[in-house]
């Protein structure tokens, strides 16, 4: 095992010194070319001036001669200019050392005419005249304007506007063709945060409209239905003649919800869920502040609406799509209380 050892340590010594001599002998640094090395040389012989540097420097005198320009003969009316000899004499009591280039175009003999000025007529600006206060004797105050204080806006009495829109949708209801009148009336309540007061006024007034369907003896059932963004927020209440139960419901129970309001998915689930009763008129009232929308597009809800023969009045804003609603499907439009 030793001697084996012993081998193989020699057999590597014998190539590493057979390598070294080897790269002795074929290896030669490139000695760089001569244009290279006298580039070098003519880079390093260039005379460089710095800002500290307190040598003169002037330019070379072949650039220095600078052409003649030509004599100013006498009797014209031209002035006289200096000569390029009278300005080097200038320049060299300045005492300075480095003539700059002058251009090689030489100047005319005659001088550019004086140019005519001429004015330009302008109006006079006027100056507004502001009217004194006229001064009173003594012992009189000076009258002076005085802005009058504004009134801040009234409340909304929203009881009743909500008031007459309940008893004008009954009022057109019993005023049908028919006789004797039957109705389901279903309302259709936005319960977004800003709505939650005019809820609760229509809680409040429902009683309006019953005493108009009583005393035109009109057949009629009411339904309730609260809607916000999703058609699983939209919770139906069934028709019924028992008009305290929804007025306890729509002043005490119902509470704001935040999200957007989808309208048209409202109606459509109405629509489909509502048990009406054969041979009634059909009525939505929807009471909203905000533009109906969905992802129902406005012509399938109207469609959906023709078909059933659904009369859809609208408390609102002014918007297109709550006219639509109205006037496509024979219902009536109020505008829906808001603080201004």
């Amino acid at each position: 095992m030793r001697k084996s050892f012993l081998i193989s340590l020699t057999i590597h010594a014998l190539a590493l010194g057979m390598l070294s001599l080897g790269y002795i002998r074929w290896y030669q640094p490139v000695p760089p070319s001569e244009p290279i090395v006298s580039e070098a040389i003519a880079v390093t012989n260039i005379p460089r001036f710095h800002v500290t540097n307190r040598q003169k420097r002037s330019l070379p005198a072949a650039r220095r001669s600078t052409p003649t320009l030509p004599a100013v003969t006498a009797g014209t009316d031209a002035p006289l200019r200096p000569t390029l000899a009278a300005r080097n004499t200038q320049m060299l009591m300045l005492g300075t050392d480095a003539r700059l280039p002058m251009a090689e175009t030489s100047l005319s003999t005659h001088a550019t005419k004086t140019p005519e000025w001429t004015s330009i007529g302008t109006t006079p600006a006027q100056v507004p005249t502001v009217p004194r206060n006229p001064v009173h004797r003594r012992g009189q105050q000076r009258a002076t304007a005085t802005a009058e204080p504004t009134s801040a806006a009234e409340p909304v009495n929203r009881d009743a506007r909500m008031g007459e829109a309940l008893e004008g949708i009954a009022e057109s209801v019993a005023d049908g063709d028919r006789e004797p009148v039957s109705v389901d009336i279903v309302f259709l309540l936005d319960i977004s945060g800003s709505m939650i007061d005019n809820i609760r006024a229509v809680g409040r007034q429902l009683s309006r409209m019953v005493a108009v369907f009583e005393q035109k003896k009109v057949d009629f059932t009411l339904g309730i239905v609260i809607f916000r963004y999703l058609e699983d927020d939209t919770i139906i209440h069934p028709q019924t003649r028992d008009v305290e139960r929804y007025k306890r419901l729509l002043t005490s129970h119902v509470v704001a919800a935040a999200g957007d309001e989808r309208a048209h998915n409202a109606i459509i689930k109405t629509i489909r869920r509502v048990d009406f009763r054969e041979g009634a008129n059909r009525r939505f009232v929807l009471v909203t502040d905000e533009a109906s929308k969905g992802s129902y597009s406005l012509s399938e809800v109207l469609v959906q609406c023709l078909q059933q023969k659904i009369a859809v009045d609208v408390i609102g804003i002014n918007h297109t799509t709550h006219k639509a609603l109205t006037v496509k499907t024979g219902g009536l439009w109020f505008p829906i209380p808001k603080q201004l």
